[in-house]
């Protein structure tokens, strides 16, 4: 399986995605967004700090605090989300690891990876998460089915 982001990336996406999808504005535990996501908790608060320092997630303290989506936020893309994690250049580099890949100097499959770059790019700009929310839920269920199933075998 190809990834093209950081792991950061990949859960500060999951992230976001799942407190967007939270119907009311009640602060989520970072235990239960970790439990939810299968997401290594130490790992998730390294994430949602960073999204909280960038205004995209709001955090609250205390015994009722916990994390919610900033709602004042008109459009988050993906391409928001991935270029505060892991900068402007993320899916710069050549696909199969030659270095000094350029378009003067192209590995053999630099052209397919400029054109599938720019696809990505298109896609992560106008994907708002907020169009997410509907199709996340069955996958939520479906991570809650796998995280019992293996609770039940250990």
């Amino acid at each position: 399986m190809l990834n093209i982001l950081s792991k950061s990336s990949q859960y500060a996406i999951q992230a976001v995605m799942f407190l967007a999808a939270q119907q009311e504005n009640n602060p989520v535990f970072q235990r239960d967004i970790s439990h939810a996501l299968n997401i290594p908790i130490h790992y998730l608060g390294k994430v949602l700090q960073i999204l909280v320092k960038h205004d995209i997630v709001i955090s609250h303290k205390g015994v009722n605090g916990g994390f919610i989506i900033n709602r004042n936020i008109e459009k988050i893309t993906l391409n928001t989300i991935v270029k505060i994690i892991d900068g402007d250049q993320f899916l710069n580099g050549c696909m199969i690891g030659f270095p000094y890949c350029s378009d003067e100097h192209p590995c053999p499959v630099h052209k397919e990876w400029v054109h599938a770059k720019n696809e990505i790019t298109k896609i992560f700009e106008l994907k708002d998460i907020n169009q997410f929310t509907d199709e996340l839920q069955s996958k939520l269920d479906y991570i809650a089915h796998m995280n019992n199933q293996q609770e039940q075998t250990e």
